[in-house]
């Protein structure tokens, strides 16, 4: 097909594998990266900002892990869902009854457009939370902050020491 909206319209017909990896399914972490790769290459196809970042591996700066789920959290998809159109516009009598065609036709789109965009911020996010890389972060960070109070707290019981043995 030479026509782009055709094409993307066909395209977005095809019967697609939506399936997001389950927390049983994480044995390892190389597994984890296996199936979260295969799951976002999926709907990479669909990606209108190119290139669509990697997942990477246990070796990947946190920087760019950061940068990899926020580019999937503002994910812009082409993917359409005109298959789903209750009316045919080539059949309208005359340009109005045309445009209130595509009018209806947008508003029933819009339901699974708005699904589509759940699913997309369900599976970012469900990567997220079962990212090893992730979990370790969050643990530096909880660490650096328990080791920043304590050492607040060690020089404020110094401080007072000194007072009182003054």
């Amino acid at each position: 097909m030479t026509d782009d909206a055709k094409r993307k319209k066909y395209d977005s017909s095809l019967p697609f594998d939506d399936k997001m990896p389950k927390e049983a399914d994480l044995v390892s972490d190389e597994v984890f990266f296996e199936l979260w790769r295969k799951c976002f290459a999926n709907n990479a196809k669909f990606a209108v900002v190119r290139p669509v970042p990697d997942i990477g591996d246990l070796n990947t700066p946190i920087e760019e892990v950061w940068k990899f789920y926020k580019y999937w959290d503002y994910f812009k998809t082409w993917r359409e869902f005109s298959q789903y159109d209750e009316y045919d516009t080539e059949e309208a009598q005359d340009r109005y009854e045309k445009r209130w065609m595509e009018q209806q036709n947008r508003r029933g789109r819009k339901g699974y457009e708005k699904d589509e965009r759940k699913r997309l911020s369900k599976m970012s996010t469900r990567a997220y939370d079962f990212d090893p890389r992730i979990k370790a972060a969050l643990e530096r960070e909880k660490e650096e902050k328990a080791a920043a109070k304590q050492a607040k707290k060690d020089a404020k019981a110094k401080k007072w020491v000194n007072v009182v043995n003054d």
